[in-house]
């Protein structure tokens, strides 16, 4: 039951909060009064104000300004606060319409845990049924992931579009507020705020976006999170996101978007650690966007078609041609919505265009060439640069982007690079000036939308991906280990990146065993250091490592005889690898899916694994030295596993010869129900932090017979802690876990905290 007394308290210093932060600088926010009613003044704009706050339990907040009764979250929207109306509109005048064909995506609500299952449909039902459905019990934290090319940005740009015409209509009370973070650190998330809010023109600042996202009225999106996590280290990202969520206090939602899952889990347990602490309260909901299908791609066609206006045929021809271009090895790409449009768009303006083997290189190639001939002239209409002389400067960009950490250059860093390479190749004062004058309208590159003198960025990613790698490549082939240390240490490798460079550095010789080992050596050198980026530095070395061994079995087969040192496998695959005689030193496998991954007769020294993902019917993990306490957490297809007993069990199935020591870490003697709940109890903490004990989701576990024994024993053994949280001024108990899943589950295995031991011996008691 929530006490009257601490509801009006609690509400009272939220009004002084969110008052506080719309009000100017410097001025002073009064909020005087007792029991059901307050009456505030604050200054907004040099203009002061003062209004009369009602509470109830039942009807919650309401405020009187002048001659209005308003409920709380629409005094805060409305125009003498947040004004978020003229947000929307500025929202709805800022995009830029276009085709939009319905991607799909899923959303997995984990069938242990809420026995809702797995929700699949368009991409944008999907996500609107998640921000404007039941309300969580913590801050959400809805996580949408997809390959590069996949269509995230739009997908997102669109829900945040149709959203502001929603809010408009009045047919939604949510607005969301998209922020391009990608290539910005997110230390600076306030300023990546900042800088959106000026770009829409708006009175709004940064400092009321936490009140507003408590509220619920508001919704950032985070568009490039990965690329957030890794600029400037995980530490200070994170460090940064903590404060955000420290600042929601458990309410309100934030949508970000992500290329990888591993980044994904990256969050969740670097999140997970930190609210094992703190005061941070979230769970989160994983959302996947799906490749385009045939219906898609057809649906693109008839649209396309339909806006060209073309004759039957001129549809048939450019029909004809989509599908040459893409029945081939291309295949795989037709399903990504960049390749599929940008192809088509192409073939349209070029008839001459047949793609090739490698089609982003085509794509690229033909741009390329585009822009010198026909863009790029003099005033005799001579180009100004030969394609190689373009090719340098984007290459240029994009690794001046990659050393400042950004992915949008000034006005005057683009100056300096045309200067460098202008100089460089012998041109003249006019083309300088001329390359400088016409660079935000260059082909892959978007110039800004306001008055401010910046170039913009890479149309999309992938043409950054494309030309980081050209130039990363040519450095690892000619440039020393402490330059490649340097590239190395920016920022979190895109996979793409590293697929790029593997297949361009493949084209310089034929791909032998020796030239592989060069390479992975090579990297070896580079990971072996100490410096504060050191992790960052073996993550990106260990991502090369494994496109290099990717593209080596592709086209070899097997891969024997081979070293691999001194680097960290961050997520991605080894699918479809054999290694055979080959050696693993100070190795860190973290996340990587290993499903179809054959180690055979293979020496493993001082190498960790973190949740590895098998297949124990085809994984084999034949590693002389391999220990199962080596390994933290290991995932199949349908579960994590962390008790080291099961860890050792799911290696023996792969074929790992597990010493008899490693066996003798389980826990045989506790009861499988005991066992299984704990492992439920788990699943639940992995997708929040606490845990709600009114979370409806749970009903099932908390009425287990064995729960309230298990509760105590977490709680004697400080293992969990309950607390007492307000939610919009009401309390609810949580539980709140002090340590990740993966070591609650180590059991009595040596090394673990001495509360997690104790916890497991009182457990075989109990059983």
């Amino acid at each position: 039951m929530t006490d009257m007394s601490e509801f009006s308290e609690w509400w009272k210093d939220r009004i002084r909060r969110d008052l506080a932060s719309f009000s100017d600088p410097g001025t002073p926010v009064e909020v005087v009064g007792a029991g059901r009613s307050f009456e505030a003044a604050w200054t907004v704009r040099g203009d002061a104000r003062e209004g009369m706050f009602s509470v109830s339990l039942d009807q919650g907040v309401t405020v009187k300004v002048g001659n209005r009764h308003l409920p709380y979250r629409s005094f805060v929207a409305g125009p003498d606060m947040a004004d978020l109306e003229t947000v929307a509109r500025m929202i709805i005048q800022a995009s830029k319409p276009g085709l939009f064909i319905e991607t799909r995506a899923e959303y997995d609500d984990d069938l242990e845990t809420s026995g809702q299952g797995t929700e699949q449909g368009p991409a944008i039902d999907v996500l609107t049924n998640l921000i404007e459905g039941e309300g969580a019990v913590a801050t959400r934290v809805i996580m949408v992931t997809g390959d590069a090319g996949a269509g995230k940005t739009r997908v997102l740009k669109e829900l945040v579009n149709r959203q502001a015409n929603k809010f408009v209509r009045k047919e939604t009370a949510i607005l969301l507020l998209y922020v391009n973070a990608q290539g910005r650190a997110l230390a600076r998330l306030n300023e990546a705020l900042a800088t959106e809010l000026q770009d829409l023109r708006v009175g709004l600042t940064y400092h009321s976006i936490a009140s507003l996202t408590r509220l619920g009225i508001l919704i950032p999106v985070i568009d490039g999170f990965d690329e957030l996590l890794g600029v400037s280290g995980y530490d200070d990202a994170f460090s940064s996101l903590s404060g955000f969520l420290e600042q929601l206090e458990g309410e309100g939602q934030m949508l970000a978007s992500a290329r990888s899952v591993y980044y994904e889990q990256e969050f969740l347990s670097r999140a997970g650690n930190v609210s094992a602490t703190g005061s941070q309260a979230w769970e989160y909901a994983p959302v996947r966007v799906l490749e385009w299908r045939d219906e898609d791609r057809e649906r693109y066609m008839n649209d396309w078609i339909k806006s060209k206006d073309l004759s039957d045929t001129k549809t048939k021809n450019i029909c004809d041609r989509v599908r040459t271009i893409f029945d081939n090895e291309n295949r795989d790409l037709a399903s990504k919505p960049l390749f599929f449009t940008k192809t088509v768009e192409l073939l349209w303006r070029e008839p001459n265009f047949r793609g090739g083997q490698d089609l982003l290189q085509a794509l690229v190639s033909e741009y390329l060439s585009r822009e010198c001939k026909e863009k790029l002239l003099d005033r005799q209409s001579d180009p100004l640069l030969t394609v190689e002389q373009f090719e340098r400067l984007m290459r240029e960009l994009a690794e001046e982007m990659w050393n400042q950490e950004t992915r949008e250059l000034d006005y005057r860093s683009v100056r300096d690079v045309a200067e460098y390479v202008v100089e460089h190749l012998g041109l003249s004062q006019i083309a300088k000036q001329t390359i400088i004058e016409r660079m935000p309208t260059l082909a892959f590159l978007t110039g800004s939308d306001d008055s401010t003198p910046r170039v913009g960025t890479f149309e999309h990613e992938l043409f950054f991906f494309y030309f980081l790698a050209d130039s990363i490549s040519s450095r690892f082939s000619t440039g020393n280990g402490d330059d490649m240390r340097i590239v190395l240490s920016r920022a979190a490798l895109p996979e793409n990146v590293a697929e790029r460079v593997a297949k361009e550095l493949n084209a310089e010789g034929p791909n032998t065993p020796g030239r592989l080992q060069e390479h992975l050596d090579r990297l070896a050198k580079v990971g072996n250091t100490e410096w504060r980026r050191g992790i960052q530095v073996r993550e990106n070395a260990g991502l090369l490592a494994m496109a290099l061994l990717r593209a080596y079995a592709e086209s070899n087969g097997l891969i024997e005889g081979c070293d691999i040192r001194s680097v960290i496998f961050p997520g991605s695959h080894l699918r479809d690898v054999s290694l055979e005689k080959c050696s693993l030193t100070s190795v860190t496998i973290h996340r990587t899916d290993l499903t179809s991954t054959k180690f055979l007769d293979c020496e493993s020294k001082d190498t960790l694994f973190w949740e590895p993902i098998v297949s124990p019917e085809e994984t084999r993990l034949e590693l002389r030295g391999l220990d199962a306490v080596q390994v933290t957490g290991i995932r199949t297809r349908g579960e994590t596993v962390y008790a080291p007993g099961g860890v050792a069990e799911i290696m023996k199935r792969c074929g790992a010869s597990i010493p008899l020591d490693s066996q003798h870490h389980s826990v045989p003697r506790v009861s499988e129900e005991y066992l299984k709940l704990l492992d439920r109890l788990m699943r639940a903490y992995r997708r929040a932090n606490p845990i709600c004990m009114d979370d409806d989701h749970l009903t099932s576990l908390f009425k287990n017979s064995k729960w309230k024994s298990l509760e105590r024993m977490l709680v004697d053994h400080d293992l969990a802690r309950k607390e007492h949280r307000q939610k919009g001024g009401r309390k609810s108990i949580f539980l709140r876990r002090q340590f990740l899943p993966n070591d609650f589950m180590s059991g009595q295995k040596s090394g673990v905290d001495e509360r997690i031991r104790r916890f497991w011996k009182a457990l075989e008691q109990e059983s």
